[in-house]
């Protein structure tokens, strides 16, 4: 059930209607848990029941971790969580490996009798289960909740299939009280057409023109894979902005105030900054439970260094079970690397004063962040060495097929608009005064543009992680 889709606007409007429709706290818990098992049973019935039996199993060891504070319970449920991650999604990845290193039969995946699904949604909620049973370990939770609550924290539909990634704290509290006041709506109702504009306007269109890009590099010229890299940037912005817009949109008008998971990244003047804008909650976990237990920066230089460098890498694995993803997460640990190693030697290549060389160093950082997007994008190492051959190597010229730049550029363009609305901190006086024409106006022209321009509506990017 995508967000974008009919379907779900039907679905979501019966839910809200009898959310709202009994004061009674416990009722609309139930018609929260029912909607979110009926929002994952829609994509596979059997997989919720497999999406059960991880929250039962973890749940089972919540009172014993919490009352004998036991490293090996927790180490025990932690693998326990990571090994149902890994046979589903890197099942095929190791074996691959081991087979091309090998080449024995045994570890041949196309002669299997069988074919292992990605569940939907295991990354998130196997980060954000792991989260809360380290968190009641740490004695970071004060009062343990029933399965019940459990099982709706980790199924809750909004942020389920693609985060944010919560935490107890961001949601318990809200149970207390499921109240909405009228300036929940109103941002509610604007991060919805927002999410949704910015995933079928732009992440959509940009899509459709640069996939067979990326599907056959080798028949386009330098040109075009430079403008669809570039597009890419802004197609996984609008596409995962704009689901998290949509999700976060989506609870405040159930009550609940989930994390923000951007903040005008493209606008941050180094890679350290931008990882604070971008995906925040995912960049928060990293930090939380893998770069600090890996003892962060306390200790020489050279191990915060291999600290951060196996965060990224990690967190780049997170992301797919692909050497693309692992160079992804590296190019990011080596960007910080630098950036840290230039930092402690006092070594400044721009003045940190006056808007011209913060304006480079915006653009210095963009640009990083592109051309990294070309490992997390194609389908192989082999592509994306090709892309960067073509540039600084071996210019191409444009082939039969041309991407054309008239074309892209308008969803660039409109990504870069959208973006922008997350940068200002207060608003003029006059919007504020105006909120509900402006909100009406904006929800209405929005109804118009899906209607004419909106593209075939994809699956959001992140479905797939």
């Amino acid at each position: 059930m995508i967000f974008t889709s009919t379907l779900f606007f039907v679905f979501f409007l019966i839910v809200y209607v009898l959310y709202w429709s009994w004061d009674s706290r416990k009722y609309r818990e139930w018609i929260l848990l029912i909607a979110s098992l009926v929002f994952y049973a829609s994509w596979n019935p059997p997989f919720l029941l497999h999406l059960l039996g991880i929250v039962f199993l973890n749940y089972l060891f919540l009172k014993p971790i919490a009352k004998t504070k036991s490293k090996k319970l927790l180490t025990i449920i932690v693998l326990i969580d990571l090994i149902n991650l890994g046979i589903f999604k890197y099942f095929y990845f190791v074996s691959d490996n081991l087979f091309y290193a090998t080449n024995l039969s045994l570890f041949n995946t196309s002669t299997f009798s069988f074919r292992i699904i990605l569940p939907l949604a295991i990354s998130f909620y196997t980060f954000q289960v792991m989260a809360f049973v380290i968190d009641v370990y740490r004695g970071k939770v004060e009062e343990l909740p029933n399965f019940f609550h459990f099982t709706l924290f980790l199924l809750f539909f909004p942020q389920l299939v693609a985060g944010p990634i919560m935490r107890a704290k961001d949601f318990f509290p809200r149970l207390e009280n499921l109240r909405i006041h009228k300036t929940a709506i109103f941002t509610g109702l604007f991060l919805i057409g927002l999410g949704a504009c910015k995933k079928i306007l732009i992440a959509d269109n940009l899509g459709g023109l640069i996939d067979p890009v990326f599907l056959r590099p080798r028949e386009y010229g330098s040109g075009s894979l430079l403008l669809a890299t570039i597009g890419f940037t802004w197609q996984v912005y609008s596409d995962f902005s704009g689901y998290t817009d949509v999700a976060k949109g989506c609870a405040l008008l159930f009550g609940f105030n989930i994390p923000r998971n951007f903040n005008a990244p493209f606008f941050s003047k180094n890679i350290h900054e931008l990882w604070r804008k971008w995906h925040i909650t995912l960049g928060t976990w990293l930090k939380d439970y893998i770069y600090i237990p890996l003892g962060g920066s306390r200790g020489s230089e050279a191990r915060t260094n291999i600290n951060q460098t196996i965060t990224f890498a990690l967190g780049g694995l997170w992301h797919g079970a692909n050497w693309t993803f692992l160079a992804w997460g590296l190019s990011h640990g080596l960007f910080l690397f630098v950036e840290r190693t230039f930092e402690r030697k006092g070594i400044k290549i721009l003045p940190e004063t006056g808007k011209f060389f913060t304006g480079i160093r915006i653009f210095w950082t963009y640009s990083l962040f592109t051309l990294a997007g070309v490992f997390f994008r194609t389908i192989n190492i082999s592509d994306s060495f090709y892309f960067f051959e073509s540039w600084f190597c071996h210019i191409r010229p444009e082939q039969a097929n041309t991407l054309s730049f008239n074309l892209v550029i308008p969803y660039i363009i409109g990504g870069f608009i959208f973006h922008s609305a997350e940068a200002p901190t207060h608003y003029p006086l006059w919007f504020q005064r105006n909120r509900t024409k402006l909100l009406l106006a904006f929800l209405f022209i929005g109804a118009l543009i899906f209607g004419n321009y909106a593209g075939k509506g994809q699956d959001f990017i992140y479905f797939a992680f």
